[in-house]
């Protein structure tokens, strides 16, 4: 798989982030900014169609972006590691989940999800609250 992404942090909680449809892996705003890079490692990374994999072919489905997602993790040699999305890409950390019967050792399984509705934001939080959007991916997180 031709990777195309950015790390944020250096942290030992690994967490891959998955954008929305017309986003990247720099399309997240200032939300890196605001991340706390000495507990987690974010990878932000570009699924097929967009951003530095714009050119990559594939059937571009929910399924293929799961699986992309955990040849990244392979490639980086992750065993472990939470994946937070945006928007549509939930779908597809729901696919992700489903890939990974019999490799479930290698991810912190989602257990609970939760609804918060933060306030003044839409659906772009990441432009419009970062820092409040930092840390209540960062306060669900460190549940784990």
């Amino acid at each position: 798989m031709a990777s195309s992404h950015v790390t944020v942090g250096s942290g030992d909680h690994r967490v891959l982030a998955l954008h929305g449809w017309f986003g990247s892996a720099r399309g997240w705003g200032s939300l890196p900014d605001y991340l706390d890079g000495a507990a987690y490692t974010y990878v932000f990374m570009d699924l097929r169609g967009y951003g530095g994999r714009r050119q990559v072919a594939g059937d571009f489905t929910m399924e293929e972006a799961a699986a992309d997602g955990l040849a990244l993790a392979d490639e980086l040699g992750w065993d472990r590691f939470s994946v937070i999305g945006h928007s549509m890409s939930g779908q597809a950390i729901q696919h992700l989940l489903l890939q990974a019967p019999g490799r479930m050792r290698r991810l912190v399984a989602l257990t609970a999800a939760e609804l918060e509705v933060i306030p003044n934001s839409g659906h772009y939080p990441m432009y419009e609250t970062p820092a409040a959007l930092a840390a209540s991916i960062e306060e669900f997180l460190g549940r784990e």
